[in-house]
């Protein structure tokens, strides 16, 4: 295996100077700007020579498409939690540092060479998007400098490509059993679930229960949160960093989330949500690309 590091050298910027002052915005690197074959990971730099520090904490979401079709779509936070479940070391991205990086191979494979047999979605074309909030619009002091997206590429042949989606969870209020339909391609990998004012979680794929957990406020009662106790036998995260509002289970059994046999039900707390996200990272097979 071999790996090669790449940029594009013209930056993003949102600012004053740019049309991007709204109070929100989406920074688009195209096919046209950045590599495509082989990337097992993108990486965001953000500069401060604005007039406002950037750092994570100003992004909303991120998103990556092959040729046009969402492949990567979370908040940080999510990606971050995905990253302390599934990385064996504990590594992720820091929740208010100037760089952010977007993985796209196995992090929990045995070797470097397993986890890259994951990349990008081959013969398609990227598109990434940093969707922004800029809390200091209108202010008269909103230049948050330029943006540099690089990205790492492998040439180990792809087996697979992954998704990470997140998407609301459309199950209401002190719901009881409350189902939120599951879908997604290929075979599921993990599951995400919001655990603040989750009660319980049961999870259906393919027919099969394979989760059935409390969340952290089980039958009204603060308790302790099991769904996060029975996942970190995976990992050795710094508990000093470890994301709490959201987590990731591991569920690596072969199975599909066809929406038709596949869901969860929720039963959830007085504070939930219906915008409260739930996620799915799976693996898609790809036909072995000939020299």
């Amino acid at each position: 295996m071999a790996r090669t590091y790449s940029f594009s050298s013209a930056g993003k910027a949102w600012g004053s100077t740019v049309a991007n002052t709204a109070a929100s915005g989406t920074l688009v690197w195209s096919p046209a700007e950045i590599d495509s074959a082989g990337v097992i990971a993108f990486h965001l730099g953000m500069s401060n020579e604005g007039t406002v520090s950037s750092d994570v904490s100003i992004i909303s979401r991120i998103r990556v498409k092959a040729n046009g079709q969402t492949v990567i779509d979370c908040t940080p936070t999510e990606l971050r939690a995905y990253q302390e479940r599934f990385s064996p070391k504990g590594n992720s991205n820091t929740s208010s540092g100037t760089t952010l990086t977007i993985p796209l191979n196995s992090l929990d494979a045995k070797s470097d060479d397993d986890g890259d047999r994951c990349q990008f979605m081959p013969g398609a074309s990227a598109t990434v998007e940093i969707v922004y909030s800029n809390a200091a619009a209108g202010a008269g002091n909103t230049d948050y400098g330029n943006f540099y997206l690089a990205w790492t590429k492998s040439t180990i042949t792809p087996e697979f490509y992954m998704t990470l989606l997140t998407q609301a969870a459309n199950v209401a209020q002190s719901a009881v059993n409350g189902r939120s339909p599951l879908s997604g391609p290929g075979f599921v990998q993990g599951l995400g679930i919001t655990t603040a004012n989750l009660n319980r979680v049961r999870t259906v794929l393919s027919g099969l229960e394979v989760a059935n957990l409390p969340g952290a406020l089980y039958n009204g009662l603060t308790t302790g949160d099991l769904m996060r106790e029975t996942q970190e036998l995976y990992e050795n995260p710094d508990d000093n960093t470890m994301v709490t509002s959201f987590q990731w289970v591991k569920l690596a059994q072969g199975l599909e989330a066809n929406p038709a046999t596949s869901w969860l039900e929720l039963t959830t707390g007085s504070s939930w949500a219906a915008t409260d996200p739930i996620g799915l990272y799976t693996l898609v097979s790809v036909q072995p690309q000939r020299a």
